[in-house]
C-alpha cells in the first residue's frame, strides 16, 4: 500500500546567503531574457530556488528600474533576447 504524505515546505532561513548580501548566482553582470521570460521569472531565477513570492515581488521592479532604457516604461514589454543588467544588491 502506497500512502502519499503532504508536502510541507521549510520556512526560508533569515540567515540565507542572499539575505546577507552574498551573490545569488555566479558573479555575472548581465542575463538574457528567454522566449517566455518576464521580469518575475528573471528575478526569480536570479534569486534562486529558495526565493519566496514576496522576495520576487520586491525584486522584479528593481530589475525594471535598473533596465528601464532597455525595456521601456512597460515591464510587460520585455522581449526575448534582451540583455538585462543585474541590479546591485538591495539594502535590507
Amino acid at each position: 500500500m502506497n500512502m502519499m504524505t503532504s508536502f510541507v515546505p521549510n520556512q526560508p532561513s533569515t540567515t540565507a546567503p542572499r539575505h546577507m548580501g552574498a551573490p545569488t548566482r555566479e558573479d555575472r553582470r548581465t542575463v538574457t531574457a528567454g522566449p517566455a521570460g518576464t521580469l518575475w521569472t528573471v528575478a526569480a531565477e536570479h534569486l534562486g530556488g529558495d526565493a519566496t513570492d514576496w522576495e520576487i515581488a520586491r525584486e522584479w521592479p528593481r530589475w525594471h528600474q535598473h533596465n528601464l532604457s532597455r525595456i521601456g516604461p512597460d515591464p510587460a514589454r520585455l522581449r526575448s533576447g534582451t540583455v538585462l543588467r543585474i541590479p546591485p544588491p538591495s539594502v535590507p
